[in-house]
């Protein structure tokens, strides 16, 4: 994964900054109230909690 690859254009949310919150143990509705993802356009909103979901998945594997 590209951690400086962008997530949301709106918020300038990149993906190490969500993959740093899954990994600090947030919740999926902590984590969107901490960044704000979705708050613009909106159009990141699914991607992004797909992405939480499939990095906590991860997280929890291990």
């Amino acid at each position: 994964m590209n951690r400086n690859k962008t997530a949301c254009n709106c918020r300038n949310i990149t993906y190490g900054m969500i993959a740093d919150a899954v990994a600090a143990g947030l919740t999926e509705t902590e984590i969107e109230q901490k960044l704000r993802f979705g708050t613009g356009c909106g159009k990141c909103r699914e991607f992004i909690r797909v992405l939480i979901r499939e990095l906590a998945e991860e997280r929890d594997a291990r």
